[in-house]
């Protein structure tokens, strides 16, 4: 079972016996007394092991609720089966660009490396249970941190905040951003929600959010191009941000750098390649324009190479 979730119920289940502690005492109810302190001496035991056992492997729990579910009694089949497959869409996409970006076709590459197994079944609002098929490391694994963002970027496009889309919309990988529109016209087509939980952190997405996510995902297009600009070079490396003054006419463009230009301006280390920053220089980006229904669109630079 998830942690979270096996510590949550164990919880629940010694607050229950205190109750029940409390209601009696030694005196009036001595069998009934001993029966529930040793319950609850049980279940203070088993949340120590719980607390103890490391979470290092990629964990999640996917929840869903809305039309497509009876209860406690099951959920739909074609749902379930949809759903949980265009998360591991979604989870085998965001691995793959942590290395490159993902061409427009073709199978994702490293998608077997990146299967999570289905390990149970939670009723309630009926839910799923998906775990890395690895035993736990001592550190935390690669698949738990690309979960974490894949679950994060689900937040983030139903949040209502809609910086925070825009955020995303300007710097995810076209074949990532395809992944979740997929996976939000699934939950939409067939009315449900979905509440998220993981070892960290759990989340609820309410009708009105994924219908907010799956109409921002489906109205906003990215159209990308690759284009030079020159100008005086500035460069953040913590926030990996780049300026490049053009001039009183042309303004300041602004935007994030590429990971293999990060390598080259920071000669793979720490330390800016010096005689760089403040200095003319000619530049190639890669600038995607964002269009969304209902907002202007705008563009966002990413910056490939420093030419010369």
């Amino acid at each position: 079972m998830l942690k979270r979730l096996e510590r949550d119920a164990t919880k629940a289940d010694l607050a229950a016996v205190e109750a029940l502690l409390n209601a009696r005492s030694a005196e009036d109810d001595p069998i009934g007394h001993l029966q529930f302190s040793r319950r609850r001496d049980d279940l203070n035991q088993r949340l120590q092991q719980i607390e103890g056992r490391p979470s290092t492997n990629a964990e999640v729990g996917l929840f869903f609720g809305g039309r497509p579910v009876l209860g406690s009694y099951g959920i739909q089949a074609d749902f379930g089966a949809n759903a949980i497959a265009e998360f591991q869409k979604l989870v085998s996409s965001a691995h793959a660009v942590v290395e490159r970006p993902l061409g427009t076709r073709g199978p994702v590459p490293q998608r077997d490396r990146t299967q999570l197994m289905l390990t149970d079944v939670a009723r309630g609002s009926f839910g799923f249970i998906l775990q890395q098929a690895e035993d736990p490391q001592l550190v935390d694994s690669a698949m738990k941190n690309v979960l974490e963002r894949t679950t994060d970027l689900i937040f983030r496009v139903a949040s209502p905040d809609q910086e925070s889309f825009d955020n995303i919309a300007e710097d995810v990988d076209n074949r990532l951003f395809n992944a979740l529109r997929s996976f939000f016209k699934v939950l939409g087509d067939a009315g449900a929600t979905l509440r998220i939980v993981e070892d960290r952190r759990e989340f609820t997405l309410h009708r009105d959010e994924v219908e907010l996510a799956r109409e921002r995902t489906e109205t906003s297009t990215l159209h990308e191009t690759e284009e030079t600009a020159e100008g005086l070079f500035y460069f953040l490396p913590d926030g990996r941000r780049f300026e490049l003054d053009q001039g009183s006419d042309a303004g300041v463009l602004k935007g994030t750098v590429s990971p293999a230009c990060m390598d080259w301006l920071t000669s793979s280390g720490t330390q800016i390649r010096p005689g760089i920053l403040g200095t003319f220089r000619r530049v190639q980006m890669r600038v995607r324009e964002i269009r969304g229904r209902g907002h202007r669109s705008h563009k966002s630079y990413t910056l490939l190479t420093v030419i010369d």
